[in-house]
């Protein structure tokens, strides 16, 4: 197949297009392996090398050195390949052996953002931040509520009454224009409005 266009991704890569649509980089160094070159056909043979063996290793290789470092989620993983120019056919294959070898697991992921995020966040915003990272609201619902019924973190109003306290908070002196302050930076954070009017409304503690 024809090679319609080669263009610089950075310093030491290079994005190559094919006429049937496909695209992907190779290191400018590769370019001495195979037989790459703009308004030329690309063999058939190093084309299913490239797609075939090249990549794969290298998008699994990438991947590895990410997780290795810190947990990710599917969606993530995607996101680091894809911006990194490999198909969408190699980052599928990718995600499926990540996730049969136990590198990638979703639930693993909400659950340990929850638990250590729930100290100082509001519920909301927990489902906000893990709904960016590809997380269903009803997964990470049902793995928040799953945390909480076994008290393995606190329930959003003990954190808002955590966070409180460490302002220097008094509910049941404070004005009424204190109490209002606090109430919006309160619903600012993400904590919900039965949450924020237990704690200020009443001034219970």
């Amino acid at each position: 197949m024809i090679v319609t266009k080669i263009t610089e991704k950075n310093k030491k890569k290079l994005t190559v297009s094919l006429e049937n649509g496909v695209a992907f980089v190779l290191y400018k160094g590769d370019f001495r392996n195979y037989h790459i070159a703009e308004n030329e056909n690309l063999p058939e043979k190093e084309f299913e090398e490239i797609m075939g063996e090249l990549l794969p290793k290298r998008a699994l290789d990438r991947s590895y050195k990410l997780l290795m470092s810190k947990d990710y989620t599917e969606k993530q993983i995607r996101e680091k390949l894809n911006a990194d120019g490999y198909p969408e056919n190699i980052i599928e294959n990718t995600v499926t052996k990540l996730k049969e070898q136990k590198y990638l697991n979703d639930s693993r992921y909400t659950e340990n953002f929850i638990f250590w995020k729930a100290k100082s966040k509001s519920k909301r915003r927990l489902m906000t931040d893990l709904r960016a990272k590809g997380i269903g609201s009803g997964d990470a619902e049902e793995i928040y509520n799953k945390l909480l019924a076994r008290n393995d973190i606190d329930s959003e109003e003990d954190v808002a009454k955590e966070f409180l306290q460490k302002k220097g908070f008094d509910a049941k002196n404070a004005t009424f224009e204190e109490k209002e302050k606090m109430k919006q930076t309160l619903l600012r954070k993400g904590y919900s409005f039965d949450t924020v009017f237990h704690l200020l409304g009443r001034g219970e503690w």
